[in-house]
């Protein structure tokens, strides 16, 4: 397993397409796992689609600290805010 069943449907279309495949606009988040799993570049370089899902893990992170950093900031604004009233 490459990691694919951590994706969300959205990030496995950016993987399928990113190894090159044929991504149709309906495909079920199933579906777009099946086509990335049996698919040769999958099956020949492993390597290829773990770095593309490693990526994407890594992408997903960095957004997720950067809205928890903002978050942050917004109650301390709004705290600001309650202290001036």
């Amino acid at each position: 397993m490459s990691g694919t069943a951590k994706l969300k449907k959205d990030e496995l279309r950016i993987v399928a397409e990113e190894i090159g495949l044929v991504v149709n606009e309906g495909m079920k988040k199933r579906e777009l796992r099946r086509l990335i799993e049996d698919s040769d570049v999958f099956k020949n370089d492993n390597e290829a689609v773990k770095s593309a899902v490693e990526d994407i893990l890594k992408n997903r992170n960095k957004n997720s600290d950067q809205d928890g950093e903002i978050e942050i900031e917004r109650l301390k604004l709004k705290e600001l805010n309650w202290n001036y009233i």
